[in-house]
């Protein structure tokens, strides 16, 4: 025959079966808990919790009652700052999880099992645990002591404070709120069943939270095995938004700023909790010139890719190369929601394909155009010079007596020759005239629109330059001196209409064949005696 409180004691243990089933599915590995342990551990001491409840309320004797009492405090002071932790390690915030605030989370229920275990001695919990007259079934009413209203304080706080945790939470994480309103619901029955005790209005004063637990026992169960109850998607989505180094803004359909990562007030300074909801275009425009980048309206249907540009970036005096990629943030019913601008600092490779180009392009010592791309641009000079029936000249010297020069001086002083050279000839030159180092101390002018007799000019003021500067070394003034050879493209060379194809094959055969020219000329001019220039007279 059953007691008056056989449907409840029935329910509570289901309570605590469910709470075993649950820490040993946790356990199991089929759930992908954040945190496996505290999960467990909840779980097994809220079972101990339940378990003594029943047996509490199937007692005969006040002993009875008193011993159940106990083995319930095993569990019940814990079970509020573990639902706490729990709640801290899935929203991402286990930073503030040190072990001092750890010891102290649990500081009043360690206090709080030796109280009720040593109660008869001190009476510092329970005042009196009395028999109860009126009731039908054997029941007691408790007399609470100081430490008791302590207990009950701390448990209202652990309670409020996850409920207060998972609010805030809640507009910042929409994909989650299934997950945060299954915690909600965990945390406000509790708290609704608990006023309702103090105040007296349950049946026959008796304590509802074992009983609410098969409710909220069976919804985590479901919750874990069906929706991923804990699992660790959220606090990865908050600990990689915080720790990428890729700066993020989140903006709204009207460019307000809804959220960035710390790398993004890194990149942009003046990002601050008070810039939410302000317009970023301000902010973005002191540190570059370019549009705020993607959120143009673009003509066309959406692709769903990213938009991507690289860009020049003024942080203080440092200018960064960044690149930004743009892309539709959509809502749940995929409306247009907003726009996510991803910020990479691509510095270091904006600098080595500076220097890739460099390499490619100009000569290491010297810093002018190398022998390749100078033939490059010549072609192209030498292109147009043949549709604009315009003159173009070519200009090659040799410094005079170079090895000489490393001979005794040694290399470091025919490196700086070398750079002398070039610095003097600069100072020479049209801003229109391409100037090479056409080979070790061979050097090569393109000179557009010049013909024969004005690139000797040039090629005279060159030497003549040399001549009134001598380069200055630790020995005294060295004169450095360089022979020139002069040649001009014969811009009519075919006479009359010629197809595309034998035009074409004249451009590729003449550039060389006018830098041999000049080349036999430089040649002359070193065996006249050297310091000197000979013009090509080859047709």
């Amino acid at each position: 025959m059953g007691t008056p409180y056989s449907a409840v004691i029935t329910l509570i243990v289901t309570a605590g079966v469910l709470n075993i089933i649950m820490g040993l599915y946790v356990l199991s590995g089929r759930s992908k808990l954040a945190t496996v342990k505290t999960f467990f551990i909840f779980s097994l001491l809220a079972a101990i919790y339940t378990f003594g409840a029943a047996l509490e309320l199937s007692s005969r004797s006040l002993q009875e009652i008193q011993f159940w009492i106990k083995i319930e405090y095993l569990g019940m002071p814990f079970l509020p700052p573990l639902n706490l932790l729990i709640i801290l390690t899935y929203l991402g915030m286990e930073r503030y999880l040190r072990p001092g605030l750890l010891i102290s989370m649990f500081a009043i229920p360690v206090v709080t099992l030796l109280l009720v275990m040593t109660n008869e001695l001190h009476h510092l919990y329970y005042r009196d645990i009395l028999l109860r007259p009126d009731v039908s079934a054997l029941k007691v009413d408790i007399v609470a002591g100081p430490w008791y209203i302590i207990q009950g304080a701390y448990t209202f706080a652990c309670l409020i404070g996850g409920v207060v945790l998972l609010l805030r939470s809640w507009r910042k994480m929409p994909s989650y709120r299934f997950q945060l309103g299954t915690m909600l619901i965990g945390l406000v029955l509790p708290l609704i069943g608990d006023f309702l005790y103090l105040g007296g209005l349950t049946p026959d004063g008796m304590d509802p939270i074992p009983v609410i637990m098969t409710l909220t026992s069976a919804l985590y169960l479901w919750a874990l095995t069906s929706k991923g109850l804990f699992h660790v998607a959220p606090i990865a989505r908050d600990n990689l938004f915080s720790s990428m180094r890729e700066g993020v803004l989140v903006l709204d359909l009207d460019n307000r700023l809804v959220d960035f990562n710390p790398a993004a007030a890194t990149m942009m300074p003046e990002l601050s909790p008070s810039a939410i909801g302000e317009p970023l275009h301000e902010m973005w425009q002191l540190h570059t010139t370019e549009p705020l980048f993607g959120t143009e309206k673009r003509e066309g249907p959406d692709t769903g890719e990213a938009e991507i540009e690289e860009i020049r970036w003024e942080i203080g005096n440092h200018s960064l190369h960044y690149q930004i990629r743009s892309s539709i943030v959509r809502n749940q019913r995929g409306r247009e929601a907003g726009r996510l601008i991803v910020l990479i600092d691509v510095t270091d490779k904006a600098r080595l394909q500076e220097e890739l180009r460099q390499m490619a392009y100009y000569d290491g010592l010297t810093r002018i155009y190398n022998r390749s791309h100078f033939m490059k641009l010549s072609y192209a000079l030498l292109n147009q010079a043949v549709r604009s029936r315009e003159p173009l000249a070519f200009l090659l010297f040799d410094i005079d007596h170079f090895k000489r020069i490393n001979d005794v001086y040694g290399h470091d002083i025919g490196d700086q020759a070398l750079q002398h050279i070039v610095e003097l000839t600069r100072k020479t030159m049209r801003t229109e005239d391409l100037f090479a180092r056409y080979g070790g101390e061979e050097f090569a002018v393109a000179m557009p629109g010049l013909s024969t007799s004005e690139a000797t000019a040039a090629a005279e003021r060159i030497r003549a330059e040399l001549l009134a500067q001598p380069m200055t070394i630790p020995q005294g003034p060295l004169l450095i001196t360089a022979s020139f050879g002069v040649a001009e493209v014969k811009t009519s060379p075919l006479n009359g209409t010629v197809d595309a194809e034998a035009e074409q094959a004249w451009w590729d055969t003449e550039l060389k064949k006018v830098l041999k020219q000049a080349d036999r000329a430089l040649y002359e001019a070193k065996r006249s005696g050297r310091n000197a220039i000979r013009v090509s007279d080859e047709e």
